[in-house]
Formats: structure tokens, sequence, C-alpha cells
């Protein structure tokens, strides 16, 4: 059957792979040109469709800048936002307004950098020049060939490396396995807390195969912090779960090896919760009952007091590590 659906979905790939492909080739022949920029542009993206591991990465190339005194920009699309336009992120922004993860990174970094959002990246671009913003941190921005970038990151996860995908509509890549070779630097994000390492080996061969001579490969795994408070006044031991992301798995059994899980609720990816949903999942809570969310979703959860501040409700931060000596800082730090 599974032969069948690739046979059927062909066509429609080769179609999807013949647009991508010449837009590219438009940029790579110089008839379509680059936009260069006097801010220093790091970009990070993926080649799959879907959670790769991005936001992390983005968080620890922010907090790279933030340490060392470095004024920045974070510039985003908003998905999933009900506005348009450009908007830098203010108090008066929640995720509705802005999308999820601009208003995680706005709570993380507001005071130290500006949050922007906008589908046209060049507009946020010319702020930022105009503005004398000295970095700019592209989220997703792989695809985007329209201005030059002085670091070109690109995110794979672990469980699904793009070597081992096909293009959308038969896989889920984006664009060509071979467009690696953009990539100044390739992160194998949510690797296991123990790397095989034959398997790390294995992988590493497999992408440089498409990556360009001595590109620098990083493997890099969760991190999980103290659970912090939305609601209430402790986190008891029984929990409900709760999560809107890409690939949960981790994430409930990180939780699933701490405390008593009730119950675990999941939804897609980007999700926007009704007062109904949040409703439902409320009625099993109560003080000896908490909920814990993920951080993604503690900035839509705390849109809903009226429904949830009599209760206990946390969320467990993330932050990334990486699996060797050497780090992402690396390629950072000559620029």
């Amino acid at each position: 059957m599974d032969f069948i659906k690739k046979i059927i979905l062909y066509l429609p790939s080769q179609i999807f792979k013949f647009i991508i492909s010449l837009r590219i080739y438009l940029y790579e022949k110089k008839i379509l040109t680059s936009n260069k920029y006097s801010v220093k542009i790091i970009s990070i993206g993926n080649l799959i469709m879907g959670g790769a591991g991005k936001t992390p990465t983005v968080e620890y190339v922010a907090d790279y800048l933030v340490k060392n005194n470095k004024d920045f920009a974070i510039i985003s699309r908003g998905y999933k936002r009900k506005t348009r336009g450009m908007i830098i992120v203010s108090d008066s922004d929640s995720y509705l307004t802005v999308g999820d993860e601009p208003m995680q990174y706005f709570k993380k970094f507001g005071k130290q950098s500006k949050i922007i959002v906008s589908e046209d990246r060049k507009i946020a671009l010319d702020y930022c020049q105009k503005n004398s913003i000295s970095f700019v941190i592209l989220d997703d921005a792989f695809q985007n060939l329209s201005f030059d970038k002085d670091l070109n990151i690109l995110v794979t996860s672990f469980n699904r490396p793009f070597f081992y995908d096909d293009l959308f509509p038969v896989g889920m890549l984006r664009e060509s396995k071979n467009k690696a070779r953009r990539a100044d630097v390739l992160v194998f994000s949510n690797t296991p807390q123990k790397i095989d390492v034959q398997k790390k080996i294995r992988f590493t061969n497999k992408a440089n195969y498409y990556l360009k001579p001595n590109t620098p490969i990083f493997f890099s795994k969760v991190k999980y912090k103290t659970p912090s408070k939305i609601f209430g006044k402790k986190l008891s031991k029984k929990v409900i779960i709760i999560s809107s992301i890409a690939y949960p798995e981790a994430f409930i059994d990180y939780v699933q090896s701490k405390y008593d899980v009730i119950r675990s609720v999941k939804f897609k990816d980007h999700h926007i919760y009704s007062e109904k949903e949040i409703k439902e999942i409320s009625h099993g809570l109560d003080e000896n009952i908490s909920l814990l969310t993920t951080e993604k979703d503690a900035v839509k959860l705390c849109e809903f007091p009226h429904l949830l501040s009599s209760y206990n409700v946390y969320y467990l931060p993330i932050f990334i590590q990486f699996a060797d000596d050497r780090s992402l800082s690396e390629s950072i730090v000559n620029l």
C-alpha cells in the first residue's frame, strides 16, 4: 500500500520539486539577486516541514548574544497569528497577535532585544538596518534566498534526519536534500541523552555527503529546568500534562519519569486552545492534581486566568546542551 501511495504522490512531488528548484536556480544564476545588509544575519532553519528543534536553537544563539552584550533582534513570521504586517512585540501582545514562538522569545529576551514578526522579512530587515541593530536572528529562513546570510544554520532532528526523508508530498522535505550544501553549520537536535557512537558516525557521514566540505556538525540535546509557575502555589506530584508541540514524546517521557501522570493530552503543533478545551481539562484538576505543560504552551495557557488561576499550573522550561565539547558558539564568535 505504501508503494502505491508513493506512486500516486510521485507526480505532485516532481511538480513541487520543479517549482522550488526553478526559484533556487534563478538565485544561483544571479537572475534574481539577494539583498545585502550591514547587520549580521544569523539564519536558523530546516529542510523538513514541521518541528526540527529550531526554537531551542534560536534561544541558544540569543542567549549567547545576551551574554556577550550584543544588541540584536529576532525576526519570525509569527505562524498562525491573527494579525498581518510587521509588529514589534510588546507587553500588549499575546500569542494570538504575534504567534506562540515569538511570544516565547519575547518573555525570555524582550528586555534585551527586539522581537519582530513580519511575513515580509525585507521590511523587518530594513527596520533593523535603519535602527543600527548589530545582529539579527532569523527564525525559519533557510529557504529564503532574497538576502545574504552571515551564518546559515541548518537544524535537523536526530529522530528524523533530512537525509532519510523524501520531497513533499511523498515525504516532508521542503526542497531537495542536496540543498543542505547552503548550510554553514548543521545541528542535529533532540539527540538522545546517550548517543550510540556508531550511529553518530553514520549520521555524520551521511550528512557530509550533502554538505559542503568542512561544514561543522554539532549534536544538541534537550535539558529540562525546574518547573516554573503560571498559576498557583505548588506543583503536585500528580499531574495532567498538555502539549501542542511537534514531537512531544521526549517531554512526556521526562514528565512520566518524575511525576505521576494522571492523563496526557496532545494537540497538533501551534494549536490554538479554545475555552471549551481548557474547561474540559480543568475539570480533572484539584489541589492534589496540577497541570504541567511545555514552555511553548505556557504563553497560551496564561491567557486563561479566568479558568485556570485557581489551580496549580506549571510549565517545564528547556534549553539545549551540546553532546561534546564543541558548540554552536564557535561558529558565532567569528562573525
